[in-house]
C-alpha cells in the first residue's frame, strides 16, 4: 500500500485528504467514496513524489456507475490475483 496525498475540495472548503491504496486508481476511488468530496484536483504518490493533475473529473456520474458495482471487495481481490 502507497501513501496518497489528495487535494480536494471537501464540503466547499479546499483540504488535503491522505489515504493509503494499492495504485492511484484506488486512491481516487476512495475519493469517489466520500460523499462530502466535491472536487479533486491533484494526486500525490508520496514514496516517489509522482503526480497527478486532475481535471473536468464528474464525480456524479461516478459515483451513480459506482453504485452499479455490488461486490466491490470481491472485485478487488480479483483484481490484486491478476
Amino acid at each position: 500500500m502507497d501513501e496518497y496525498l489528495i487535494d480536494v475540495e471537501f464540503d466547499g472548503v479546499a483540504e488535503q485528504i491522505k489515504t493509503y491504496a494499492s495504485s492511484v486508481f484506488e486512491a481516487m476511488d476512495s475519493m469517489v467514496t466520500l460523499k462530502g468530496v466535491e472536487e479533486v484536483f491533484s494526486i500525490l504518490r508520496t514514496k516517489d513524489n509522482k503526480s497527478w493533475t486532475v481535471e473536468e473529473l464528474n464525480l456524479t456520474k461516478l459515483r451513480e456507475l459506482r453504485e452499479l458495482i455490488g461486490d466491490d471487495a470481491g472485485i478487488i481481490e480479483e483484481l490484486r490475483k491478476k
